[in-house]
């Protein structure tokens, strides 16, 4: 899929789960439920044991269903595997010149993480796609509409804390955004309460659809 796509559909409906497991064992349901609750993307991180292979053999599943992205690569040699692995964006917790240098050179699409207003400017000026504030919930959504002033050119891609409540006012500030613990529940996930988990995707969803991301 052509890297202008893959920026459009990540932002459509601009939710990407942020995945950490101990395992691989049941992310196929897990991701099978987020895909029937309207989620069109998901992160799998690095701290995932076997994660490339996992990521590998869910794009076989998955196909262009479901765009996977490749989360907590913070060297070179980590982005080639994600890269080589079908990974349809990478997502770095920092600004790493080698990683968003491999990505560019690779034509994938690419966030890059940042906290201080100098981080942020700097991906976007190494050519990060997006900028992922982390962890957002340190200075609160607020932070996001002080850092568009000086920076209205960035596509800014929040994670860290962000809850259901919180989606429609931290889409109105940025092109997505990444949802930890309070979409990938790992209580619903031990339980393996997959329709619970796809009802939960779906509210997700009704939420950032109230929003214009393309303003963003």
């Amino acid at each position: 899929m052509k890297k202008n796509k893959i920026i459009e559909r990540l932002m459509n409906p601009g939710l990407v789960p942020v995945i950490r497991l101990d395992s691989g064992e049941k992310l196929n349901a897990l991701l099978n439920a987020f895909l029937r609750g309207g989620i069109t993307a998901a992160e799998l991180t690095m701290t995932i044991p076997g994660a490339v292979d996992l990521l590998q053999k869910a794009k076989t599943v998955f196909g262009d269903s479901l765009l996977l992205g490749m989360g907590t690569v913070v060297d070179k040699q980590m982005a080639e595997d994600a890269i080589a692995a079908g990974a349809d964006f990478l997502i770095s917790p920092f600004p790493v010149p080698e990683v968003i240098q491999t990505a560019n050179a690779g034509n994938v699409t690419m966030i890059a993480g940042a906290f201080t207003p100098y981080e942020v400017f700097q991906a976007h000026s190494m050519g990060a796609d997006f900028v992922k504030v982390f962890p957002l919930n340190v200075c609160g959504i607020n932070y996001l509409k002080d850092l568009k002033g000086p920076l209205p050119q960035v596509k800014f891609f929040p994670t860290g804390g962000i809850t259901l409540e919180q989606i429609e006012k931290v889409l109105s500030l940025a092109s997505g955004c990444g949802v930890g613990g309070a979409l990938v529940r790992q209580d619903l996930i031990k339980a393996e309460n997959w329709d619970a988990l796809t009802d939960l995707a779906r509210k997700f969803v009704d939420e950032a659809r109230k929003v214009n991301l393309s303003a963003n």
